[in-house]
């Protein structure tokens, strides 16, 4: 307690050091505070189920036609669960959306149909009711739904009074059984309704259809490398299993089964399997605000270095006195743990605030984004740095109690001491803060180019003014496809027609970042060789016939749809990619597809090539598609109907002009629609790109401060060789150097410094290439136009950080030194 309230007393007769010293931990060790919330959130705490490490996704792969993680069919989803030991249970669940009318208004929530053997996968129990029973995921079971905790209460006010009553969704009034407890999802997809999965056991003839994802538990005992292993011999006997033994002199039959080579199955934990691409970007972020942190103690360890300067008089009686080393030590180190105790509680704050912010920006930029808090785990975390930053800068006035500088204080009253040694010290930590500086520079600076590169890509369209809002018709509402048909013809009519919109489309998958279709496709003529490609196309997109003059989408070869496509014969349209993968050089116009699946089914004739359009994401490389005019689909194909839609505007008016007229006519048509996340196409894009976004502005704040840092760091040291080498700069001037040259001498220490900061922070960036590598996109981490960018900026702070005590060193008075001395 007296080296505390000595410690108090210290730094209250030092504000001015006590304040910037306890501002600079608070930055450093806030943002190592939110950074590690968020990995201790996204990778380090455990899935919130019991014994989550027995939680393994289960998907297939299909590699001669690049799908690396796929669906799962429903009877392979079946026959796994009668065959593999390794499982105590297996669950499926499928994603989608649905329109739920609220007390409030109508919504439209991420929804899940699941089986009713997930939950018990899971381990979690709902909070009130209970979960679907199997006969409810049987077809045509009794309408019921499941709510999660989140949805009951902002939809209806109350979580255990809607157990029980009919609720619609969808068009269907379905009972509500159960509502989950708070924060419980199913692989982080968010979801508000859960639905019943209808599977019949009996029925296995759908095997080609894949839409299922997978979750099963360990049994007691197994490990996914056991369940890996049993899984070889699975697959090894799957087909035979299925299509039966062969009669003599018949030829096989070949049933669509999962197998070895071109139809695997895949297992990985779940948890890793939800963090996926995130893990890396999350600790580049840790690492970033660990420089920071480094960066900051580096500066303080010289401000503590210059501060234990002028007290190294008072060290040296004490030493004289009796005080051993131990002891002053222990008051050193007081001290230091008193500023960081500051430091981290007002950097709880920034913490506090700045993951508030984090996630009101990016809600879905990063993995388990809800689990993020400052919990008991996160604020040991914090202690923990607290306590050791301090203990760490807390020992730089030992410099000052060694036998020769002890002598020399006693000796010299007090006035100036040798400190070769402190000063390289001092210099190696302003080499260190500028190295760090540089390492983090560069990697924001890869980042920026990298969103800059996204931002920039060529989508297909052009997608400036242009208004988008979704539309789901219930098809227990809107059986037959005339009646969908009518509605959006009526709707795009109705918006046409609206002061402001100079085009109105329609569009069933809504660019830049849809889920893959991967839909069989006859392709007339056209043979797969053995390696592919094959009779398959990655996406199906149903459209209005306006929609390619509406998404300004060039035409490529051919025509766009036109209005008499309509009623006469089936015609689609395909885009580059598909032309070039099946019809090569040659024309693809005049040839003919026929969609999956049926006999019934017409062949289309391709009657346009379409520019490639961005469908599976910004960053990715673009797939085959092919255009149906959903106008004509009415009338070719009776059956078929696409009740969800994208409408998309053309405009110069901005969302919020418009919302009131949207709504407004979309209600006229049927109130019980909601109008599904109104924006422009310009922000469906940045939110494509939001996690590089994210790391590229986060890691470009940390840069900057780190060039912050790093800039005091340097003018601290270089004012304080000024001040401590005053009389020999007085006594150059005094024998004829002029100011210039003066000048000179300063920047060059200065930059003789920043030069080696340079030099090893290029070294450093080199070493995070590889980890580096795979966050970006369009640019190389030794990119030599980013780098020669950090140095040229780098160089430039340094040089306004040593100029200002290289201005004040050519501002000594010789004749006052000199009498001074």
């Amino acid at each position: 307690m007296g080296d505390l309230r000595h410690a108090i007393r210290n730094l209250l007769r030092s504000p001015g050091f006590a304040l910037v010293t306890i501002l600079t931990l608070a930055l450093g060790i806030g943002a190592n505070t939110a950074i590690f919330s968020v990995v201790n959130a996204v990778i380090l705490k455990p899935l919130p189920y019991p014994q989550p490490g027995q939680l393994v996704y289960i998907s297939s792969q299909f590699p001669k036609m690049g799908f690396d993680q796929f669906w799962v069919s429903p009877p392979e989803f079946l026959e796994l669960q009668e065959r593999a030991r390794s499982f105590s249970s297996v669950g499926a669940f499928s994603t989608g959306q649905v329109n739920l009318s609220a007390e409030d208004r109508p919504r439209r929530v991420p929804s899940a149909q699941v089986s009713a053997g997930l939950f018990t996968v899971l381990g979690v129990n709902p909070e009130a009711g209970r979960t679907f029973t199997p006969e409810e995921t049987r077809p045509n079971g009794a309408p019921v739904a499941i709510l999660s905790h989140d949805a009951a209460r902002s939809a209806f006010g109350s979580q255990r009074d809607i157990v029980g009553q009919a609720v619609e969704i969808n068009g269907v009034k379905r009972t509500i059984v159960g509502v989950m407890p708070p924060r419980f999802d199913v692989a982080d997809h968010h979801f508000e309704v859960f639905l019943p999965l209808a599977i019949d056991p009996a029925n296995r003839q759908n095997r080609g259809s894949h839409y299922l994802y997978l979750i099963g538990r360990l049994a007691s005992g197994a490990t996914i490398g056991s369940a890996r292993a049993e899984l070889e011999t699975l697959l090894a006997n799957w087909q035979q299993s299925i299509a039966g033994t062969p009669t003599p002199g018949a030829a096989p039959r070949m049933v669509h089964t999962p197998d070895q080579k071109n139809h695997r199955l895949r297992f990985d934990p779940l948890q890793a399997q939800i963090v996926g691409g995130a893990k890396t970007a999350v600790w580049v972020l840790q690492g970033a605000v660990v420089f920071v942190l480094l960066i900051a103690c580096a500066n303080l360890a010289n401000l503590l270095l210059a501060r234990a300067e002028s007290r190294h008089r008072e060290f040296a009686v004490r030493v004289a006195l009796g005080a051993g080393r131990l002891r002053l030590l222990r008051q050193f180190m007081t001290e230091g743990c008193l500023l960081s105790a500051i430091g981290a509680s007002l950097g709880f704050g920034i913490a506090v605030a700045g993951v508030r912010a984090l996630i009101a920006a990016y809600p879905d930029s990063l993995p388990r984004s809800a689990d993020v808090a400052l919990d008991a785990g996160v604020l040991a975390f914090t202690a923990v740095v607290a306590l050791a930053t301090g203990a760490v800068f807390g020992l730089a006035p030992l410099f000052h109690l060694g036998p020769s500088a002890m002598s020399m204080a006693l000796k010299e009253g007090g006035q100036r001491s040798t400190a070769g040694g402190r000063h390289r010290l001092r210099r190696g930590l302003v080499v260190g803060e500028v190295a760090l500086a540089v390492a983090l520079v560069i990697g924001a600076g890869l980042l920026l180019r990298t969103v800059m590169n996204l931002a920039n890509v060529d989508s297909g369209f052009s997608r400036s003014q242009l208004v988008t809002f979704g539309v789901n018709l219930p098809g227990a509402t809107y059986t037959k496809s005339d009646q969908v048909s009518a509605f959006y013809t009526r709707l795009l009519d109705r918006l046409g027609a609206a002061p402001g919109v100079q085009a109105v489309a329609a569009m069933s998958g809504l660019p830049p970042a849809r889920q893959v279709n991967a839909n069989d496709t006859s392709i007339e003529g056209y043979k797969a060789p053995p390696e592919g490609p094959f009779e398959n196309v990655d996406y199906y997109q149903t459209a209005s016939t306006r929609y390619v003059e509406t998404m300004g989408i060039p035409v490529v070869d051919g025509r766009s749809f036109l209005p008499t496509d309509a009623q006469g014969s089936a015609v689609v349209l395909i885009n580059q990619t598909m032309a070039q993968t099946f019809w090569k050089a040659a024309s693809a116009i005049g040839h003919r597809v026929k969609p999956c699946c049926g006999d019934t089914i017409p062949w289309f004739t391709v009657v346009g090539v379409l520019k490639d359009v961005k469908q599976g994401g910004v960053d990715q490389k673009t797939g085959t598609e092919l255009y149906f005019d959903g106008d004509q689909l009415g009338h070719v194909l009776p059956t078929f109907t696409v009740n969800s839609m994208h409408v998309v505007l053309r405009t110069a008016l901005a969302p919020d002009a418009l919302a009131g007229t949207i709504h407004r006519e979309v209600a006229a048509l049927d109130p019980s629609l909601p109008v599904v996340k109104l924006e422009t196409m310009d922000d469906v894009f940045a939110e494509a790109i939001g996690r590089p976004r994210l790391l590229a502005q986060l890691l470009g704040l940390f840069a900057g401060l780190a060039i912050l840092l790093a800039a005091i760091g340097s003018y601290g040291v270089l004012s304080y060789m000024v001040t401590e080498r005053r009389r020999e700069i007085g006594i150059r001037m005094a024998l004829g150097a002029d100011r210039g040259s003066v000048m000179q001498m300063v920047l060059t220490q200065g930059l003789r410094l920043t030069v080696a900061g340079l030099v090893v922070g290029l070294v450093v960036s080199f070493g995070m290439n590889r980890v580096l590598a795979t966050l970006l996109f369009g640019v190389k981490p030794t990119d030599p136009l980013t780098i020669a960018g950090v140095v040229v900026l780098i160089t430039g702070v340094a040089l306004l950080a040593c100029y200002l005590p290289a201005r004040s060193a050519t501002r000594v008075d010789p004749m006052i030194v000199l009498r001074d001395e």
